[in-house]
């Protein structure tokens, strides 16, 4: 149970320099850790001491690292951080606790979206900690090296921990299983939860693990807490783990604020959104690899009048931007996202994801304009890469081809690249051929980038919140490709 202590003496203001930021987050910053006893399975209330911020009741004892807030009676005082009776049922019996939470200004969908996307070069300390500890198993063949730019919890599932329960984006808790007191600590992987259940080696310990969001009690505040419990399954183990715990304790609260201060970052930026002034000059030219390597539907005109490629750096994976760009279209659609007056008759393009138009089949039919029932047909589609429209010509094949490809250029980040190529016979509204290469080079620029940039903008600053800790359905892009 949180202890929120009056006073703030010096050497408490020390102690709390290890985990906070600077002064002015001190107060959104969390850490009660809890020694119990084996007999101490639920965790007890603690009462205020006069002895300073270490608060005793019974056979354990709770330390609240945080300093009450300065900013005046004016502002809602913060909820106390939750506990979580689904964690203390699976936890039941652990004898080694800590819990660290922070403060977040975003959303908790936005911040599960963080977590799941959050990297061991998002927190590049605590990755270097860990390398350090895990170098000899390491070097003895025991473990293998990990990919830094791969998200850290898809490395942690990877690695042996299961999942336990799944209540994204409200709360998650793992289990694993292994000697943590060894150098080499020889994780123990399970297929099903009864399996973990079931297991019983008492040389090993079991830690259990919640990360969970909770409101603080003021708009658009969350709190981000990640609590963990080890259960020794002997007292040979316990003892064992007990010298261990006392060397790791500290540090483990280090690497643990790393990783929440990582989301924390993410997530909090993912909700301001891009800067309007960095966005409105985010440029949309392409490399020269880019400009000449072959995309899907060059094949379609081999003989092009002109060929034009723009593209946009999103920081958002692939799954997070094929969404707005399958609902493309005007009318019943969902807009261009470029010049709605000239474009989408006025009407504002969707600033939110349409489940209705996300599964569009070959031919079907993107509006040029609301009121029309001429448009780019769909040729061709791979879900979650690729989407190619046409404009076809009285003869039946396309005059033009419009090919939208997505590339996971890093973790997270998305290179969106757009082609445009017109037949022999285009001409723009009836233009001679020197003033069609003219004009449509100016006006194509300034429409595509707007659209770039719109789809850049909805992407980056609406999220879905798959877990944490299960790869969503269909994120490695994976499936049949269908050409017309």
């Amino acid at each position: 149970m949180p202890i929120d202590a009056g006073g703030v003496s010096t050497q408490r203001a020390r102690k709390q320099l290890v985990y906070g930021e600077a002064n002015s987050r001190l107060p959104e910053i969390r850490h009660h850790s809890r020694d119990f006893s084996p007999t101490d399975t639920h965790g007890i209330p603690a009462r205020r001491s006069n002895k300073g911020p270490i608060g005793h009741a019974a056979s354990g004892k709770l330390h609240a690292f945080g300093i009450p807030d300065t900013k005046g009676a004016r502002m809602t005082r913060r909820l106390a951080v939750p506990a979580s009776p689904a964690f203390e049922a699976i936890a039941r019996g652990a004898q080694f606790r800590d819990l660290i939470a922070i403060v977040v200004n975003a959303s908790h969908d936005v911040i599960f979206q963080a977590l799941h996307e959050v990297t061991l070069r998002d927190m590049k300390l605590a990755w270097f900690l860990g390398e350090l500890r895990y170098l000899p198993s390491r070097l003895a063949g025991h473990m293998p090296a990990v990919d830094s730019n791969r998200p850290f919890l898809t490395t942690l599932i990877e690695g042996g921990t299961l999942v336990l329960r799944d209540e994204a984006p409200r709360e998650v808790i793992t289990g694993s299983a292994a000697q943590l007191h060894r150098v080499h600590q020889e994780p123990r992987r399970f297929a099903t939860r009864e399996a973990f259940d079931s297991f019983d080696d008492p040389r090993h310990q079991k830690l259990f693990m919640s990360v969970r969001v909770a409101p603080t009690g003021r708009p658009g505040e969350h709190w981000l807490v990640l609590e963990h419990a080890t259960r020794a399954l002997s007292p040979v183990a316990e003892r064992k783990f007990a010298r261990y715990w006392r060397v790791i304790k500290p540090l483990g609260a280090f690497v643990t604020w790393q990783l929440l201060r990582a989301v924390r970052r993410r997530a909090e930026r993912a909700t301001a959104g891009p800067p309007r002034f960095r966005l409105a000059w985010r440029s949309v030219r392409v490399t020269t690899h880019e400009r000449t390597r072959t995309l899907p539907g060059d094949e379609r005109i081999p003989a092009a009048l002109d060929t034009l490629t723009h593209g946009v750096t999103i920081r958002r994976p692939p799954r997070d931007v094929w969404p707005w760009l399958v609902q493309m279209g005007a009318g019943s659609r969902a807009g261009w996202y470029s010049y709605d007056w000239l474009d989408n008759g006025r009407q504002p393009s969707a600033t939110r994801i349409l489940p209705e138009l996300q599964h569009p089949s070959i031919g079907t039919v993107f509006a040029a304009a609301p009121g029309i029932t001429e448009g780019f047909t769909l040729l061709a589609i791979e879900p979650g890469r690729m989407l190619m429209l046409g404009w076809p010509a009285s003869d039946g094949t396309p005059e033009v081809t419009w090919t939208f490809v997505l590339d996971e250029v890093a973790p997270g980040v998305t290179r969106l690249l757009v082609r445009v190529r017109g037949g022999e016979s285009y001409r723009f509204h009836g233009l001679p051929l020197p003033l069609t290469r003219f004009a449509i080079r100016i006006v194509h620029f300034i429409m595509q980038r707007k659209q770039l940039l719109g789809i850049a903008r909805r992407a980056e600053t609406t999220m879905p919140y798959p877990s944490a800790f299960r790869i969503p359905e269909g994120e490695d892009g994976r499936g049949e490709r269908s050409v017309a």
